[in-house]
């Protein structure tokens, strides 16, 4: 009686560690999520000084179960799709929790060009380190995955803006990361488009839908891949000075 016990609570503990380790690749095995023909914008420091805008209310045009992230199949230029998941409480609590991964060995498409710089900031900061991140379109705190297929190269602007949670993708991540706090119950729709100029490697935007269950979070927004004072070449991922 106690062998078969064991067995069974070995079997569970099995397989909750392969669905955990599921969740955190990109499952292809579920559909991709329809990619959407967007436009992108050149960055206007004036309208955008936080390196986002929004456009208007979300495009929510796919039905994915609670708890899911579909992600598109690399393209064959090797770039990510879009990346689109109905994230819970707890997906996010999850995600915060779970150990950064070590991305050193993924290169996502337009990646090998990189060099510390400085970054001029707002309120006359400024930041010094690498140029180009590994930037989730789906954030690790919202349950997205360590993979190619949720990676771009884009700027650290474009990822975290000044690292106060008010630029770049890190703005549109808090603002799903604050409602679900405050909603535990509910679900937010998370939906991210990188978005190329023909066959660039490196994408020039990424259009983030959010919706949260309740609708009174309802946003779509667009992320500039640029950098204060620096110019980049999308197409070899080579940066100069502007």
């Amino acid at each position: 009686m106690l062998l078969a016990l064991g067995i069974v609570v070995l079997i569970g503990v099995a397989s909750i560690a392969f669905w955990s380790w599921r969740s955190l690749s990109a499952r292809r095995d579920a559909p991709a999520p329809p990619a959407r023909q967007l436009a992108w914008t050149d960055w206007d420091e004036d309208e955008a000084p936080e390196y986002w805008r929004i456009v208007g209310t979300a495009v929510v045009d796919v039905d994915i179960p609670a708890g899911e992230i579909w992600y598109s199949p690399l393209d064959r230029f090797g770039r990510a799709g879009r990346a689109a998941g109905t994230i819970t409480y707890q997906m996010m609590v999850d995600g915060i929790a779970r150990e950064r991964a070590d991305l050193r060995s993924l290169q996502p498409s337009g990646w090998g060009h990189n060099a510390e710089v400085d970054i001029e900031l707002s309120g006359g900061r400024s930041y010094h380190g690498y140029l180009f991140n590994r930037s989730h379109l789906v954030a690790k705190s919202l349950g997205g995955a360590d993979s190619l297929e949720n990676l771009v190269c884009a700027t650290r602007t474009q990822n975290v803006g000044a690292n106060d949670g008010n630029g770049g993708m890190a703005y549109a991540e808090g603002l799903a990361r604050d409602w679900l706090f405050s909603h535990p119950d509910g679900t937010v729709f998370y939906s991210a488009q990188p978005v190329y100029e023909s066959f660039e490697p490196v994408c020039r935007s990424v259009i983030v839908d959010i919706r949260s269950s309740d609708g009174a979070l309802d946003l779509e927004i667009e992320v500039h891949n640029a950098a204060r004072g620096w110019h980049l070449d999308y197409v070899t991922g080579d940066f100069k000075p502007a």
